[in-house]
């Protein structure tokens, strides 16, 4: 559904030449400028002729690459972060928000069939699952979907490779196949209709907790297009055989994770706050660019802008780089919480997420429409960096109330009750379907022009916002109002998304099924308690609401508890998935 409708007020930027330059109407209303003219002149040619945002982009994607939390490329740029803000001649710190017992490292991956055809994969793995024994050749069957299926099989089973279709939950299989030393299960990319055949891998929802617990049996997706090659070998010859070499690591020494802080200290009102920032944090399949390197270093460019130029904000500037936002915002949770007194002096907070596109729009709480006006009047002299953008260069839009939701970093901050919003992006890069968590989210698809645009946006909108002489109103932020299924408050927004009421030690037993909602026409029933969705085990419902954003498929499986035993049901995937964010994370 549109929010176009929900929209109270629209203050719309433009450069086109046919209409009153929108300059003259923000300058109307707001006769002192928040930030001076020359200011503005030399914040945008630093940002836009000077800047490093692709130098910074380049080292964090393809010298340092991915950064899964937890493992030791992100510790390193976690450092080499620290490093860049303190050349910049800012205050930074390591803030440390959590320690894990068992850290993860994916290495080398490589898997091919070699008989009955010859043919090189195109494979991955989640994060926080087994290696293989070096390099592994072996048999490949179909996974039984029986007991008896398995039975029949039983004697051949060491050292071979399981073929899964996803009918059999990998907790399920696990169970049959620890003692019977399999080499691993293997199983097709989901991929979309437009991407057939994109690969995602998220985690192990039951990350271990100890080096006692570490799994055994490696979880190897093949690119769709080859395991169906693959499924139709199987179906025709019943065994193919097979050799893959999965080099993960585990790092059982245990593992400090840290936010980036940075800070350009307030002249007059030191101790309010505007907060910039991104997560620095991102699967581990890729090299992590568009989630989010790209918002990574435009933070940075922001900092580095602002600091070259010799900007003095009256209030301070908080640059905060995150960790364990793809784990369900940890580290900026943990930063609001252990500061949640001093909320009160966060004055606002922009967030950079979704992608390389640029920042074109932002959508504000009603009451603090009238001073944003005055914090993005600059922007209006920028030009877009589409040339053939026929658009507005920047929309400033409000809306009665913002609720406590977003699957970004900005919604831990809203759950504050903390005038907290992510950019509205606009550009030719398809992030959802293409680069989000696939295999394509390369240095190569970030767009230079782009990343220069929005680190300067963020730039004079940081500080415009850091000299307004008021404090921005936080009415109707954090109101539950709107808020849907991806709200921080989980309990009541999923269970209203679904028709239920969650409850229990993990929020996930059914205990009210409403007969007209989703649950129910889905076959959930009162007494549910949910296990596993498409195989994968559920530990929360924070692992529930990301397991079912994934879904690609046109049906789903939810298995549950139910009566003492586990029940498999099946339901199209539209009754239950959970909406994905729009490009603009609001």
């Amino acid at each position: 559904m549109s929010l176009l409708p929900k929209l109270r007020h629209t203050l719309v930027l433009s450069l086109l030449a046919s209409v009153v330059p929108a300059q003259t109407a923000v300058e109307a209303s707001a006769p002192a400028p928040l930030v001076d003219d020359d200011l503005v002149a030399r914040i945008k040619h630093e940002g836009l002729e000077n800047s490093r945002v692709m130098a910074y982009l380049d080292h964090l994607t393809n010298s340092i690459g991915h950064r899964l939390t937890g493992s030791r490329n992100f510790t390193l740029a976690c450092e080499w972060a620290k490093g860049e803000f303190e050349k910049m001649g800012l205050e930074v710190q390591l803030e440390e928000w959590a320690t894990w017992p068992i850290g993860w490292d994916r290495g080398q991956w490589q898997g091919r069939v070699i008989e009955p055809v010859a043919m090189d994969l195109q494979i991955a793995t989640p994060a926080f699952t087994a290696p293989t024994k070096g390099r592994q050749r072996g048999p490949m069957f179909l996974a039984p979907s029986t007991t008896e299926e398995f039975e029949a099989i039983r004697d051949r089973l060491e050292g071979a490779f399981l073929f899964r279709d996803g009918e059999r939950t990998a907790e399920e299989l696990d169970a049959y196949l620890a003692e019977h030393s399999i080499a691993g299960w293997v199983k097709a990319s989901s991929g979309s209709e437009e991407y057939p055949n994109r690969i995602r891998v998220f985690a192990d929802r039951n990350r271990p907790r100890d080096a006692e617990r570490l799994p055994t049996i490696p979880d190897i997706v093949v690119r769709k297009d080859q395991a169906d090659r693959i499924q139709a070998l199987l179906d025709e010859h019943g065994e193919i055989e097979v050799e893959f070499d999965i080099r993960n690591r585990w790092n059982t020494e245990g593992v400090t994770l840290h936010n980036v802080i940075a800070e350009i200290p307030g002249t007059t009102k030191p101790e309010e706050v505007v907060v910039v920032c991104g997560h620095l944090d991102s699967w581990h399949q890729a090299t992590g660019t568009t989630d989010n390197g790209t918002g990574t270093t435009t933070t940075m460019e922001a900092a580095r802008i602002l600091a070259a130029v010799g900007a003095k904000p009256e209030r301070t500037i908080r640059f905060c780089l995150w960790g364990g936002e793809e784990q369900g915002l940890l580290g900026s949770r943990e930063h609001v919480t252990r500061r949640r007194t001093s909320m009160k002096s966060v004055q606002i907070v922009f967030n950079h997420d979704t992608g390389t596109n640029w920042a074109q729009s932002l959508t504000v709480n009603d009451a603090a429409f009238e001073p944003m006006e005055r914090v993005v009047a600059p922007l209006l002299t920028l030009t877009p960096p589409d040339p053939d953008f026929e658009g507005p260069v920047f929309e400033l839009k409000s809306r009665p109330t913002i609720a406590a939701r977003g699957g970004s970093d900005h919604a831990s901050f809203l759950a504050a009750r903390v005038p907290a919003f992510g950019w509205g992006l606009k550009g030719r890069v398809d992030y959802f379907g293409y680069t989000w968590h696939s295999q394509w989210d390369t240095f190569d698809v970030a767009v230079p022009e782009y990343q220069r645009h929005t680190a300067t946006v963020v730039a004079l909108s940081a500080l415009g916002a850091a000299n307004l002489p008021e404090r921005l109103s936080s009415e109707g932020v954090g109101e539950s109002g709107d808020a849907g299924p991806g709200s921080i408050r989980l309990v009541d927004s999923m269970g209203a998304s679904w028709g239920v009421k969650f409850g229990g030690k993990r929020n996930l037993d059914l205990v009210e099924v409403n007969a007209d909602g989703k649950a129910a026409s889905a076959g959930l029933a009162a007494g549910d308690r949910i296990v596993a969705v498409d195989g994968n085990a559920i530990r929360g419902l924070v692992s529930l609401r990301y397991a079912l954003r994934e879904l690609e498929a046109e049906n789903a499986t939810i298995t549950v508890e139910r009566g003492g035993e586990k029940v498999v049901i099946e339901a199209p995937a539209a009754v239950l998935k959970i909406t994905k964010p729009d490009a603009s994370k609001e």
